[in-house]
């Protein structure tokens, strides 16, 4: 296990200085990956103020299609509650004319009263509705006019950064490739412990010694450790950030 010293890999010798060199260019391949789609999907700061006044200009779009769907349901539903008032306005009229007494008169009237209010009230809500819907449809109509227009502008002020995250694509490519391949060349056992330990470490698990020093956290290493790391026998980590160090002749 990586936290274990003891018991980290069964190999000795060239064959964990290979499985180091590996890990640490996996760890390089990975962050590598990492990085290129930060740039990626990040919106240059020249461009952000751009990119905001279109993407509102889509959103307003997409508002006003919501709130007309949302406007024809209300005024559908007015209509019927029209309806329904109407035909208890009349229920109300027949009754009015069959009463017998003063009492049921003027309930009848205060029921025809209230319908009437009723009616006043959906009637003013129908008509704002439609008035609604009809200045909605006609803002929508000139939006939707424009916007492939502003469409193209914007693509075309985008357009640099669309050929570079294209670059950055095929890019990746190469990069997931290899980083597949080299996870194939790593046995299941110590690459579940390296992916383990990179997330702990916020995606630096192997630190390059350079200059005698831990590249991550840049303590200097202990010489009875730097002799072990030059012999190549067995892991060792730092003192200070306990990530694996990896030591390449060629580097230091």
């Amino acid at each position: 296990m990586f936290h274990n010293r003891n018991t980290l890999f069964h190999l000795r010798g060239q064959g964990l200085s290979d499985l180091l060199a590996q890990l640490y260019r996996l760890q390089s391949r990975i962050r590598f990956v990492q990085e290129r789609e930060r740039k990626r999907d990040t919106v240059p700061s020249e461009l952000v103020e751009v990119d905001r006044e279109f993407q509102e200009k889509v959103q307003a779009v997409a508002a006003l299609k919501q709130r007309l769907t949302e406007a024809e349901l209300e005024k559908r539903k007015a209509e019927g509650e029209l309806a329904d008032h109407r035909e208890k306005l009349k229920k109300y009229q027949t009754q009015l004319r069959s009463v017998q007494s003063s009492r049921e008169y003027s309930a009848a009237l205060n029921e025809i009263d209230a319908v009437e209010k009723a009616i006043r009230a959906t009637e003013d809500r129908f008509l704002d509705l439609e008035e609604e819907i009809e200045t909605a449809k006609k803002d929508l109509e000139s939006r939707e006019a424009s916007l492939p227009a502003e469409t193209e502008q914007h693509e075309e002020r985008l357009k640099d950064w669309r050929k570079e995250q294209r670059e950055i694509n095929d890019e990746l490519v190469g990069a997931r490739e290899e980083i597949g391949q080299l996870e194939s060349a790593i046995a299941p056992r110590e690459r579940a412990e390296f992916r383990r330990l990179i997330e702990k470490k916020q995606g630096l698990a192997v630190a390059l010694v350079v200059g005698g020093s831990c590249s991550a956290c840049h303590v200097r290493i202990r010489p009875a450790a730097m002799q072990i790391l030059k012999n190549g026998r067995e892991i060792v980590y730092c003192d200070t950030c306990k990530r694996i160090l990896y030591y390449d002749p060629q580097s230091s």
